[in-house]
C-alpha cells in the first residue's frame, strides 16, 4: 500500500450502528488526470457542506474489497491532518512506479475514525517507462515512445510556416520541442539544456501571468500525446528534440532527437531585394541619418548599418514577407567593440527610448522597437512599434549604447539621432 499515513492519532473503526446511521450519505467523486510514469493527477468533489471530512489513498492492491482496504487504512492510524473537508480537492500523486495498476479510494471518514457515506475507487496504470537503458547520458534517456520529425513547410492552426517540427508520441509523458545546431549537438549536454530551458520556461511563465493577469501553469505550456511547434530558422544544419518535463516543471530525464536536417538559404524576392540599398532616414525632430540595407538572410532577415553614422556598427533587422514591411528590435550589437585607446573594448547595444524619456534594453528579451513600411506611391517610413497594443511602450527613438567598465553611455547627442515618425525614402 502506497502513501497511508500511519501517525499518531490513532482511531477506532467502530462506534455503533446508530451513531454510523445519523451521518450524511456522502459520495465522492474522483477524477484521475495527467498521469505520466511516476505521477497522477487526482481531482476529488462532493456536493454536501464542506465540513464533511473524508479520507483518500492510492494503493496498488487492486483485487482486495474497497470496504476492506478502507478499513485496515483506518486501523493503522489515520491522523485528523489526513482528513480533508474541502468539496474541491486536488492532490499529485507522486512516486508511483512504471506500468502499474493503482486506485485510488476516497469515503467520508469522521475525526472519531467512523468511516461513512459512500466508498469511491477509480483505478489506472501509470505509463510504462520508454526510457532505453541503453541509452542513458548523465541522467537522460532515450524515449522510445517520441519520434522527433523536421517536416518543414506545414500549416499549424491554420497558418502555413516555413518551418515545423513534429513529434510522434505514443504516451502520455509531457514535452517541449527545441533544436539545436547539429554541430553543437551532445547528448552528454543534455541534461544542461534541459535545466537550462526550463528556467527560460519559468521564467517566461512568471512574466506572461504577471502581465495579462493570468494563472497558466507549467504544465500548461508541455505537449502531451502527438505535438508541432513552428521556428523561425536561419540557413545551417540542425536536431529537433523532444526534452521530457513533469506537470510541476522539473527535468524528468526522458529525450528523443531527430535526425540531422538542413535548411537553405532562399532566393531573395523582389519585394525583399527592393529594400537594399541606401537609405535617408528623416526624424520628426529634423535629425537625418543615411544607412545601408544589406542581405543577411534572404526574405527574412537584413543588416543596417550607418546609424548614428557608425559604418562599422551593423543592426540585425527582421524582414516580415507578409507585411513586406522591416522590424527593429533591441538587440546586442558588438561584443567588443574598439574605441581605441581612451575607452578601450565595450559592448554595443541598440536600445529603444519612450515618450516619457525611458530607455529600454534587450535583458529581458528583445522590445520591438518600430516597423518600416510601405506607404502610398511605394515611399516608405518607419512608424513607431505598440500605438495600439495596450501595455506596450510606446517607442519614439532608437540609439546605441556603450557599456563600458559596468557604465552605459550613449554615442550621440539625443538631437542627432532620428526620433519616430520617420521618412525612409
Amino acid at each position: 500500500m502506497v502513501a497511508i499515513a500511519a501517525i499518531a492519532l490513532v482511531v477506532a473503526c467502530d462506534k455503533g450502528g446508530d451513531e454510523v446511521e445519523k451521518l450524511p450519505n456522502l459520495k465522492l467523486s474522483v477524477e484521475i488526470e495527467n498521469i505520466t510514469t511516476t505521477t497522477a493527477k487526482v481531482k476529488i468533489t462532493h456536493s454536501l457542506e464542506a465540513d464533511n471530512a473524508w479520507y483518500g489513498f492510492v494503493t496498488n492492491d487492486t483485487t482486495s474489497d474497497a470496504k476492506t482496504l478502507v478499513n485496515e487504512a483506518i486501523a493503522a492510524g489515520v491522523d485528523e491532518a489526513e482528513l480533508h473537508r474541502s468539496k474541491q480537492y486536488i492532490t499529485i500523486l507522486e512516486e508511483l512506479a512504471p506500468d502499474t495498476a493503482y486506485r485510488y479510494i476516497a469515503t467520508g471518514v469522521t475525526a472519531e475514525g467512523v468511516q461513512y457515506g459512500e466508498i469511491t475507487a477509480v483505478e489506472f496504470k501509470t505509463l510504462k517507462d520508454a526510457g532505453n537503458q541503453e541509452e542513458e547520458y548523465n541522467g537522460m534517456r532515450r524515449n522510445d515512445a517520441w519520434e522527433v520529425i523536421y517536416v518543414g513547410k506545414d500549416v499549424l492552426d491554420d497558418v502555413e510556416y516555413d518551418h515545423v517540427i513534429r513529434v510522434i508520441s505514443r504516451d502520455n509523458n509531457p514535452y517541449a520541442i527545441t533544436l539545436v545546431y547539429a554541430d553543437a549537438y551532445d547528448p552528454y549536454q543534455l541534461r544542461d539544456l534541459a535545466e537550462a530551458m526550463l528556467i527560460d520556461y519559468k521564467g517566461y511563465l512568471a512574466e506572461y501571468n504577471d502581465r495579462y493577469g493570468t494563472s497558466f501553469s507549467f504544465g500548461d505550456m508541455l505537449y502531451t500525446g502527438n505535438g508541432a511547434d513552428a521556428f523561425d530558422l536561419d540557413p545551417g544544419t540542425y536536431r529537433a528534440l523532444a526534452v521530457g518535463y513533469t506537470p510541476e516543471g522539473e527535468v524528468s530525464g526522458l529525450y528523443s532527437v531527430s535526425e540531422e536536417f538542413e535548411v537553405e538559404e532562399q532566393m531573395a524576392s523582389p519585394n525583399y531585394a527592393a529594400w537594399l540599398g541606401e537609405w535617408e532616414i528623416e526624424g520628426q525632430n529634423g535629425a537625418k541619418n543615411t544607412v545601408k540595407i544589406t542581405q543577411q538572410h534572404a526574405n527574412r532577415s537584413f543588416l543596417l548599418s550607418g546609424w548614428e553614422g557608425f559604418d562599422d556598427l551593423e543592426i540585425v533587422v527582421e524582414y516580415s514577407a507578409e507585411l513586406d514591411a522591416m522590424f527593429f528590435y533591441s538587440q546586442l550589437v558588438a561584443e567588443e567593440y574598439d574605441f581605441g585607446e581612451e575607452y578601450g573594448k565595450a559592448k554595443i547595444y541598440l536600445f529603444a527610448g519612450d515618450e516619457e524619456g525611458y530607455y529600454y534594453d534587450n535583458a529581458d528579451g528583445d522590445y520591438y522597437i518600430a516597423i518600416a513600411g510601405i506607404l502610398d506611391g511605394g515611399q516608405r517610413a518607419i512608424v513607431r512599434y505598440g500605438v495600439n497594443v495596450p501595455g506596450y511602450p510606446k517607442f519614439t527613438q532608437m540609439f546605441f549604447m556603450a557599456e563600458i567598465d559596468g557604465k552605459l553611455y550613449t554615442l550621440s547627442p539625443e538631437d542627432d539621432v532620428p526620433s519616430f515618425i520617420a521618412a525612409m525614402n
